[in-house]
């Protein structure tokens, strides 16, 4: 069951408050300017959906439901960048876990995702043949897709 706050506006203007029909107390007497703040607040602490219904001292009723702000989601952890030594032979790096599959991603392109997010790549069918797993990584997002190739 959604939460309920019920404000009352008074004739002067002062708001009487209950959150699920338990008096609510306020740091200070609250008035019709302090409604969007203390809403806002009560939306935030609960982190939920909760229905408001105001009460206006000529007898209208206004009922809205608010929701809490869209938070950014937790940054992904930080991984441990560890540098990769070239050398004639190749490239070598640290950190792996012993007995981990290391793909190798080589930049060959960049495109710039569209407006649903899709980023697409023409490669020709050999490349794909000899390349199976195509790696795509946001690099602002950190998002990746890994092609579905068989290796």
């Amino acid at each position: 069951m959604m939460p309920l706050v019920e404000v009352t506006v008074a004739t002067d203007g002062y708001l009487a408050v209950t959150l699920d029909r338990e008096p609510y107390s306020a740091d200070s007497a609250l008035q019709r300017g302090d409604l969007q703040r203390l809403v806002d607040g009560i939306v935030s602490d609960l982190g939920t959906p909760v229905r408001v219904e105001v009460h206006e001292a000529d007898g209208s009723t206004f009922t809205d439901i608010v929701t809490p702000e869209l938070r950014p989601a937790d940054p992904p952890t930080k991984q441990v960048q560890h540098k990769a030594l070239a050398s004639a032979f190749g490239i070598s790096g640290g950190g792996f876990l012993a007995g981990e599959t290391v793909e190798v991603c080589v930049v060959v392109a960049r495109r710039v995702a569209d407006d649903e997010g899709l980023a697409q790549l023409r490669l020709p069918p050999a490349v794909l043949a000899d390349h199976p797993h195509v790696v795509l990584i946001g690099r602002t997002s950190g998002a990746f897709a890994v092609s579905q190739g068989s290796a």
